[in-house]
C-alpha cells in the first residue's frame, strides 16, 4: 500500500486508541498505539527511501556523461587524502550544464586527482562551498544473482552519484562554513597536528589510529591494517561509537569533580561538551547515535529521573528512527543498539553475582569474556549476513582491543589539551602509541589462527528468523520445555550459519556463467558431476579502487549459484580487471589447481596470487597450445598461448589462455583478451560444432572480433562482458555490427547483467540477470 494512502490511517487509529483508552480497554489501547506507531514509520521510512532514490542531482544528470559539469557543493566532511587521489563527500547545490545554474540537490563523492590537490586540501574544510568542473557517473551497479545493488544502496545512504576531478587547480572555495563550522574545522586541525607531533614520532600507523579514535578521521589509515581489524573484529574499537562516548562522559564527569562541578551542573556541562564534540568530529551516524544515547542519559540526571538504561537505549533509538528513518536499515544501527542491548543484558544478570575467592580482577576478567561473548551471539546473524564473515577472535581480542581504546583515547585527550606542556604531552603521546600498537598487534591473531575468522555466504531469512527465535525463547521464556526449545533453534541457526556452506547444485548438464562484474571479466563453467572452473575474477580496469571485487561481487554470485569449491581457477593473463578478485576466492574456495599462460615474473599483482596459491598448497599448472583433457562430460582443448620463447617483462594481451570447450554438438570459444592475429591464427584449428558460442575477446574492442574470424567460425551467440557507460566505449559500435552481420545473437553484461548458457549438448537455453530467456 502506498505511504500515501497509509498517511490517512494514522489519524483514525489515533483516535481509536484514544477511544479505548477512555473506555479503559488497555490492550486495545495498546494494539491500536502499536499499530499507530507502526504506520508512522512505515510513513517516514517509505517518504524517505522515496527523496533518497529520486533526488534532484540525480534527475538533472540522468545518464553519465563524459564531460565535466560545472558544479557548486557543500562538503559533508574534510576532505581526505590518500597516496592517489583526495576524496570529498558533498551535498551538491546546483550544477551548471549549459549557460545558467540549475538546482540539483543530492549527495556525492568525488575524487581529485593531479598533483596539486595535496597542498590545497587543507583549504576543504567541512561546511566550505567549493566550485569545481566535475564528471559525473552513477555508483557501480552489479546485476547477479545474490549480489546487493550497490547503487541504491548508496543512494538510500545519501550518495546519488559519484564524482572525478581532473586536478586541485581547478577547485574553488567560494563560501566558507558557518562560524561554527569554521572552528570546529580549526579544532579538528589542532588535532592533528598535535597527534602528528606528539604520536607520529613513535608511529605513523599509530598516529592513524590515534586521529581515528579521537575525531573518526580514518583516512590515513592502511587498507591492509583497515582488513585485518575487520576480520579480527576489532574495527570497532577505533570507530567513534557507543564505547568512545561513553569513556569520554565518564572522563568529563571525572574531570569536572576538580573544580566543584558534581551532580546536576556536572551532567549539564557534560552534555553541552558532548553536543560540541559531536560537531567537531568528523561526521557520521554512529557518532549521533552514541551521542543521543549519552544525552538522554544526562537529560535524565538533569530531572534526577532514575530510568533504567533500557528506556534511555529506546527513547535514543526512537528519537533516530523518527529523525533518519533510513539509519534504520543501516547495518551500524543495529550492530549499535544489538551489542548495547546485549551488554545490558548481561550486566543486569551479572550485578547480584559478588566477587569470588579470585577478587575483583578475576571478576572483571569473567564479566569482560561473558560481555564480549554475549555481544558476539547477538550480532552472529547480523555480522554474517552484512559483511559475511564470521570471526571468533573477536571474543578474546576485545579483553585487549577495548582497555587499549580507552587507554588511547584517554592518552590522545590529554595529548591534545597539554600539547604546550612538552613533558606531559610527550608521555601521553607514548602511551598513546603503545595503546595503538595494541589494538593493532592484537588482530594479528588472525594471521596466525586463519580459522578464527572465515568467511561464509548471508544466511537466508528462514536461518535469521530460527537463529532470533531460538534466542528469544531461551531469554524471556521461563519454561523448561520452550528454553530446550529455544536453545535446539539456537544451535541450528548458529550452525547453519558458521558452516555457511550452501547444498552444492549439480546441472543436468554444461552450463556457463558470465558474472556482471564490470568492466572486467569473470566466468564459471560447469559440468555434471561438481566439477566447477572459474576463468578469471574481475577487477578494476587500473587496478586499485580500494573495491574488493572478489569479495562482495564474485563470491556472493558463486555462492547463489549454489558453489562452495572450484576444481580450478584459470588466470587467463594478468591484467587486474581478470584477476583483481582471485585473492577472495584462492582463500575462500580452495580450488585443487590455478592455471595460468604465460609467466611475468614482473607482474607484482600476479606474482602474489601465485605466492598465495603456492602457499596454500595449490598446484599451479602453465597451460600451453595443444594441450586436451577431459572435464566431466566436456572435452576442453587449449588453442593459446604457445610455449614462450622469451621472459615477458610485462602483462600482454596476446598471451592469454583461450580455450575451446566442447559439450556434445555445441562448442565455446573462451578468447580471454586476444587480439586479431591471434584469432587469425587459431581459425583454422576451429571444430565447426552445430552449436557455437563465442566470448568475445576484449570486452568488445575494436582491435579483437576480427571479421576473418566470424566468417570462419560463424558463431550464433556472441557474450561480452563489459561495463556500464565504461570509459573505453565497449563494445566497439564497428564489433557489435560485425556480429549483427552474421546474424549472431549478442549478449552484454552492462545491459543484460549475469548470462547464463545451459546445454545438454543438443539444445542451449540463454538466461539474463534482467529475466530474457531463450
Amino acid at each position: 500500500m502506498p505511504w500515501r494512502l497509509v498517511v490517512w490511517v494514522v489519524p483514525l487509529l489515533t483516535m481509536a486508541a484514544a477511544s479505548a483508552w477512555q473506555c479503559r480497554f488497555g490492550r486495545t489501547c495498546f494494539v491500536l498505539v502499536a499499530a499507530t506507531f507502526g504506520c508512522c514509520g512505515f510513513v517516514l521510512g517509505s517518504h524517505a527511501r522515496e527523496e533518497a532514490l529520486e533526488t534532484p542531482l540525480k534527475a538533472a544528470v540522468t545518464e553519465d556523461v563524459r564531460e565535466p559539469v560545472l558544479a557548486r557543493f557543500r562538503l559533508t566532511e574534510d576532505a581526505a587524502s590518500d597516496g592517489d587521489s583526495t576524496t570529498l563527500r558533498a551535498q551538491v547545490i546546483s550544477i551548471r550544464p549549459h549557460d545558467s545554474w540549475m538546482p540539483a540537490d543530492g549527495g556525492a563523492v568525488v575524487s581529485v586527482g593531479g598533483s596539486a590537490r595535496e597542498a590545497r586540501a587543507l583549504e576543504w574544510r567541512r561546511g566550505r562551498v567549493l566550485e569545481a568542473p566535475v564528471t559525473l557517473r552513477r555508483p557501480a551497479r552489479y546485476l547477479n544473482d545474490g549480489v546487493p545493488d550497490f547503487e541504491r544502496n548508496a543512494a538510500l545512504d545519501g550518495i546519488s552519484l559519484l564524482g572525478s576531478i581532473k586536478s586541485g587547480l581547478l577547485v574553488a572555495v567560494i563560501a566558507r562554513g558557518s562560524v561554527a563550522s569554521e572552528l570546529a574545522a580549526d579544532l579538528r586541525g589542532y588535532v592533528r597536528r598535535a597527534v602528528t607531533l606528539r604520536v607520529a614520532r613513535h608511529s605513523q600507523l599509530s598516529a592513524a589510529i590515534v586521529s581515528a579514535v579521537l575525531i573518526g578521521d580514518r583516512s590515513g589509515l592502511p587498507d591492509d591494517v583497515r582488513l585485518r581489524l575487520q576480520t579480527a573484529g576489532t574495527y570497532h574499537v577505533i570507530a567513534i561509537s557507543g564505547g568512545n562516548i561513553a569513556i569520554l562522559t565518564t572522563f568529563l564527569l571525572a574531570s569536572l569533580v576538580p573544580i566543584g562541578l558534581s551532580g546536576r551542573r556536572a551532567a549539564f556541562a557534560t552534555l553541552v561538551l558532548l553536543l560540541a564534540y559531536a560537531q567537531i568530529v568528523t561526521a557520521g551516524p554512529s557518532v549521533w547515535r552514541a551521542t543521543l544515547v549519552a544525552v538522554v542519559y544526562l537529560f535524565a540526571r538533569l530531572l534526577d529521573h532514575r530510568s533504567p538504561p533500557w528506556q534511555a537505549m529506546a527513547i535514543a533509538g526512537g528519537v533516530l528512527a523518527a529523525v533518519e528513518p533510513l539509519d534504520v536499515r543501516n547495518a551500524g544501527f543495529v550492530l549499535t543498539f544489538g551489542a548495547t542491548a546485549a551488554l545490558l543484558h548481561v550486566a543486569q544478570r551479572t550485578s547480584r553475582i559478588r566477587p569470588g575467592a579470585g577478587g575483583q580482577a578475576l571478576s572483571w576478567l569473567t564479566a569482560s569474556i561473558v560481555a564480549s561473548g554475549a555481544v558476539e551471539l547477538a550480532l552472529l546473524p547480523v555480522m554474517a549476513a552484512t559483511f559475511s564473515r564470521v570471526t571468533m577472535a573477536g571474543l578474546l581480542l576485545n579483553l585487549v582491543a577495548v582497555p587499549a581504546m580507552a587507554v588511547v583515547q584517554i592518552a590522545g585527550l590529554l595529548v591534545v589539551c597539554a600539547n604546550t606542556i612538552d613533558g606531559v604531552s610527550a608521555l601521553a603521546g607514548w602511551i598513546a602509541h603503545l595503546g595503538a600498537a595494541a589494538i593493532v598487534s592484537s588482530a594479528r591473531l588472525v594471521d596466525v589462527a586463519p580459522w578464527l575468522a572465515f568467511r561464509v555466504p548471508a544466511p537466508s531469512a528462514f536461518t535469521i528468523a530460527t537463529y532470533y527465535t531460538g534466542l528469544a525463547l531461551l531469554l524471556l521464556m521461563r519454561a523448561a520445555r520452550l528454553r530446550i526449545v529455544g536453545l535446539i533453534a539456537l544451535v541450528v541457526g548458529a550452525l547453519l550459519i558458521v558452516t555457511g556452506v550452501p547444498f552444492e547444485r549439480d546441472t543436468p548438464g554444461l552450463r556457463l556463467t558470465m558474472v556482471d562484474v564490470g568492466q572486467g571479466e569473470a566466468m564459471t563453467l560447469r559440468v555434471p558431476g561438481h566439477h566447477a572452473i572459474m576463468i578469471d575474477s574481475g577487477g578494476a580496469p587500473f587496478g586499485g579502487g580500494g573495491f574488493d571485487i572478489g569479495s562482495r561481487v564474485v563470491e556472493p554470485a558463486l555462492w547463489a549459484r549454489g558453489l562452495s569449491s572450484l576444481d580450478a581457477l584459470l588466470l587467463t593473463h594478468g591484467d587486474p580487471d581478470h584477476i583483481g578478485g582471485a585473492m577472495p576466492l584462492i582463500e575462500d574456495f580452495g580450488p585443487r589447481e590455478l592455471w595460468q599462460g604465460i609467466p611475468v615474473p614482473r607482474a607484482v599483482s600476479l606474482q602474489a596470487l601465485l605466492a598465495r596459491a603456492s602457499a596454500s598448497g595449490i598446484p599451479i599448472v602453465d597451460r600451453r597450445a595443444g594441450e586436451e583433457f577431459r572435464i566431466g562430460g566436456a572435452r576442453v582443448i587449449v588453442l593459446h598461448p604457445d610455449a614462450p620463447d622469451w621472459e615477458r617483462q610485462r602483462v600482454r594481451n596476446d598471451d592469454s589462455v583461450v580455450l575451446e570447450v566442447l559439450y556434445g554438438d555445441v562448442a565455446l570459444l573462451l578468447t580471454g583478451d586476444i587480439g586479431a592475429d591471434v584469432e587469425r591464427r587459431i581459425s583454422p584449428r576451429l571444430i565447426p560444432a552445430k552449436t557455437r558460442i563465442l566470448k568475445v575477446a576484449h570486452h568488445g574492442s575494436r582491435t579483437s572480433t576480427s571479421r576473418e574470424l566470424l566468417e570462419a567460425w560463424r558463431p550464433q551467440i556472441a557474450l561480452i562482458s563489459c561495463g556500464r557507460m565504461n570509459p573505453f566505449g565497449h563494445p566497439a559500435p564497428e564489433v557489435v555490427a560485425r556480429l549483427q552481420a552474421i546474424d549472431a545473437r549478442v549478449y552484454r553484461t552492462d545491459l543484460d547483467g549475469e548470462i547464463t548458457i545451459d546445454t545438454d549438448g543438443q539444445h542451449v537455453s540463454v538466461a539474463t540477470f534482467t529475466g530474457e530467456k531463450r
